[in-house]
């Protein structure tokens, strides 16, 4: 028996973001052509794509569908930025599996000494909110997670702690990446 992807927010083919509970669509829908934007329910689209092929997943890029639902592939536009794994493209920001809109994100570019010396992580970590390349990063993952040695990504969205390991010799990339972000959050933040 073929699923659909898994479950969140999709274009539903019409142009709006519809919610899919993981087997069919639901009636909520969200507008994102208003000007304010609201909850709806309604009519429901006919369905997920038949056919394996690369589809619009509603987040601001193209995923592949095998036929049976959505795979970790992704094509972007063409015109995204990226550094550390998490890419900008847009009004999306996306870190592996995880893609949110970036209106109110914030980024900070730090040492991992200074993020265990201040204990940043423990609370996004213990929340279950604190996320890596490789997914979730739990309590017992973090002391793993972050080397002293190394420089780290870290953006805050949608409720969510992104963290991504920066390549060695490329801080100064790395903090004028985090500042990009912070403007285009903040440009995205009014529209």
């Amino acid at each position: 028996m073929a699923t659909g992807p898994e479950a969140g927010w999709y274009d539903d083919g019409s142009g709006k973001q519809r919610w899919w509970d993981g087997t069919r669509w639901s009636e909520h829908y969200v507008d994102l052509g208003e000007r304010e934007i609201a909850l709806h329910a309604g009519a429901t689209p006919a369905g997920a794509p038949a056919s394996a092929g690369w589809y619009d997943d509603g987040r601001g890029r193209r995923r592949w569908w095998d036929g049976a639902r959505w795979t970790a592939a992704s094509r972007f536009s063409g015109s995204e930025e990226s550094f550390a794994g998490i890419v900008v493209d847009g009004r999306w920001i996306h870190f592996g599996a995880e893609s949110q809109p970036v209106a109110g994100a914030s980024a900070s570019y730090e040492s991992g000494a200074e993020l265990v010396r201040r204990g940043r992580l423990s609370g996004p970590a213990n929340a279950r909110v604190l996320h890596g390349p490789s997914g979730l990063i739990t309590p017992r993952l973090l002391p793993r997670s972050v080397h002293s040695a190394g420089s780290y990504l870290l953006v805050e969205v949608a409720g969510q702690v992104w963290l991504a390991a920066g390549p060695p010799g490329y801080d100064a990339a790395g903090r004028q990446f985090a500042t990009w972000i912070n403007t285009v959050s903040q440009h995205y933040l009014y529209r």
